[in-house]
């Protein structure tokens, strides 16, 4: 928050970039609420900023972090599993992924016969796995992320579960963990509003101008920074580079159409992304694409009142 003010108030910015943390990006939004500054999210899935904290100078470009699990109730009672049990760590991102699963799922006619959880960062599993082991659910969903993620798919493989009772989750469970799960991660499906194995041409050239350009594979996180500069640009062109002529910066950003690598996005009145959310299984160490999950998808903006 200190440093977010000082680039307002010293340095004068006219836009600030947030974070990956949600707990740092509410910091920074203090400030955006505070001073009107333009602030894009490229990463924190963080509600309160686009729902009840919205601000008109506040847009994101990533996700909520109930929109990924948002799309995965209808799939799961689609395929006959109707019984679940919900794993994941207890903090925001977990409660707020556990939200959009318990809407969606329930409203398709599932029900959740337990919620498991454990402080955040524990990754003791074993007496949780053991648990749903007795319980014997038809379906595991979770919402776990890096390190974490990796060692959950290992252990719950580990422990008989894989093959057993399929394991579905949040994108984020095998995003950039693939390597170090191993074989475990095999066979576990994912929604996500992006996949690297996307086939379209727009993915297919943005994903080889990245790699000669920084000798390196992009992530999802490469491709919400992408569009963060696709919407601030567009937004720049529309007031010919004046970003102190605000009503019309806000207003072409809000009426923009991101032509992403993930797919044509737009903005809700809320400033969150309305967007395709994909189903992925894992096969070979790739998170591939076996269909849309959801279409055109829009967190609800609850509380949400722009003034």
């Amino acid at each position: 928050m200190e440093n977010a003010t000082k680039l307002v108030q010293r340095d004068k910015v006219d836009v600030i970039i947030g974070t990956v943390h949600s707990g740092v990006q509410m910091g920074i939004h203090k400030v955006a609420r505070d001073t009107g500054v333009l602030t894009l999210i490229p990463n924190a899935g963080v509600h309160a900023a686009t729902r009840a904290l919205c601000a008109p100078n506040v847009f994101r470009t990533s996700f909520t972090n109930s929109q990924p699990t948002l799309a995965l109730g209808k799939v799961l009672v689609d395929k006959g599993l109707k019984k679940a049990v919900w794993i994941t760590w207890k903090y925001a991102a977990g409660d707020e992924a556990f939200e959009g699963f318990k809407e969606s799922y329930t409203k398709a006619g599932g029900t959740i016969v337990k919620e498991l959880g454990l402080p955040f960062p524990n990754v003791e599993f074993q007496a949780l796995l053991t648990e749903i082991a007795a319980i014997k659910p038809d379906v595991v969903v979770c919402f776990f992320a890096g390190g974490g993620a990796a060692k959950f798919i290992k252990d719950y493989a580990a422990a008989g579960l894989k093959g057993k009772i399929p394991l579905y989750g949040s994108g984020f469970l095998t995003e950039g963990v693939l390597d170090a799960a191993g074989p475990a991660a095999d066979g576990i499906v994912t929604t996500m509003h992006y996949s690297d194995s996307l086939d379209t041409a727009r993915n297919k050239k943005f994903r080889l101008d990245y790699a000669k350009t920084y000798k390196s594979q992009p992530d999802v996180y490469a491709v919400q920074g992408y569009d963060t500069g696709l919407l601030l640009i567009q937004g720049a062109n529309a007031v010919k580079g004046d970003l102190n002529a605000k009503p019309a910066l806000y207003k072409a950003m809000e009426g923009a159409v991101i032509d992403s690598p993930r797919g044509k996005w737009t903005m809700s009145k809320a400033h969150n992304p309305v967007q395709d959310i994909y189903l992925r299984v894992v096969e070979n160490k790739e998170n591939k694409v076996i269909g849309v999950a959801a279409k055109a998808l829009s967190d609800s903006g609850a509380g949400c009142k722009m003034g």
